[in-house]
């Protein structure tokens, strides 16, 4: 951006925001004035270092330190200011107090998910809102008050995450209850495992626009929650074009599996989905074992549009509104011996 392109508006807007001569003129250097609005609403109060953290709090400068990087927080070294007053309080909170004590990992956990909901934030603006901004035809002062309006709103959605976490921790204390009622281990969770894959997906994506590709992928991620949500599951996590997803039991695993083969039967793509049964190791929201590595291995056994079922699924479904043929004995890849395996053919409803 040429001195010329820089109005005295857009100057004023960032001395409104705090905004040393010098971060103008470095911005001015990396043509990131608009950016630097963000910047500035997102550093307001961080004005302290690691060794002010320490000072306020008793907690010594490399525990300071290394439990913000244990939050994947990137922190250079102690005399940087990027910390505010409401980090020192979480910092006493979490180490002095000991509220955590030895479960340390925990922080390892809501660092990552918070990384992951930031990365998709910004992802989402960059790909949909900044493209029409960011243009010569719109004076650089609206796109940076709508990236100063942006971050804004997005630190106060992120204030108000309490009210969602209160809820997602009852739905996961309520499903944890649930599925350890039968197990013998307490890292044991017995449920119902699917994996949905989008069979040609590949080769769209060889051809489709990268903004159509973002649009497909949205609307399998959004379909994908809201079914399992309906059916009273949960999403544990997208793989490329594939889904995974548990459900306390197999009549909502057949409902959530059978839904979106059928909500993404579009043309050039298939959904095909494979699901089984029983006793899986929970570890920080994700689920591992035969049971996960066998629903993943039916997926890629089935045919497009088709959900396979193990026979474990198939004994545990008896008396549920699930109709299921059997579809032979198959050899799958990392099982010694051939699976029982059963085809969904229909989810009947109306049933008392």
């Amino acid at each position: 951006m040429s001195d010329a392109c820089v109005s005295d508006e857009l100057l004023a807007f960032l001395r409104s925001l705090g905004a040393s001569e010098a971060q103008i003129a470095a911005a001015h250097r990396e043509n990131n004035l608009a950016g630097l609005a963000a910047d500035l609403v997102l550093t307001k109060d961080a004005t302290l270092t690691a060794e002010d953290v320490e000072a306020r709090t008793g907690v010594e400068v490399d525990r300071v330190i290394a439990l913000w990087r244990q939050l994947g927080v990137v922190v250079p070294d102690a005399e940087t200011p990027m910390f505010s007053e409401r980090d020192a309080e979480f910092t006493h909170e979490v180490v002095d107090i000991g509220k955590l004590g030895e479960k340390d990992e925990l922080l390892r956990v809501l660092g990552s998910s918070l990384a992951r909901v930031a990365e998709a934030a910004v992802s989402l603006y960059v790909q949909t809102v900044e493209p029409e901004l960011n243009v010569p035809e719109i004076d650089s002062v609206v796109f940076a008050k709508d990236l100063a309006v942006t971050t804004s709103l997005a630190l106060e959605l992120g204030e108000s995450m309490g009210a969602i976490f209160s809820h997602h921790l009852r739905d996961a204390i309520a499903r944890q209850r649930a599925a350890h009622a039968d197990t013998p281990d307490r890292t044991l969770s017995r449920l119902a495992v699917g994996f949905v894959d989008l069979v040609g997906f590949t080769p769209i994506s060889r051809q489709a626009a990268p903004t159509d590709l973002l649009k497909l992928i949205g609307q399998f991620e959004l379909e994908a929650f809201e079914v399992a949500a309906a059916h009273g599951g949960r999403v544990v996590k997208h793989i490329g074009d594939e889904v995974m997803f548990v459900a306390l039991d197999v009549a909502a695993g057949c409902s959530i599996a059978a839904a979106l083969t059928e909500a993404f039967d579009t043309k050039g793509i298939e959904p095909r989905a494979g699901l089984a049964f029983g006793d899986v190791i929970s570890r920080y929201g994700d689920y591992y074992g035969p049971v996960v590595n066998l629903a993943a291995r039916l997926a890629d056994l089935a045919v497009p549009k088709e959900v396979l079922v193990d026979a474990a699924a198939a004994e545990a479904a008896r008396g549920a509104p699930v109709v299921l043929q059997p579809a032979g004995r198959r050899l799958l890849k990392g099982f010694d011996e051939p699976v029982e395996v059963y085809s969904l053919a229909a989810i009947r409803t109306g049933l008392s």
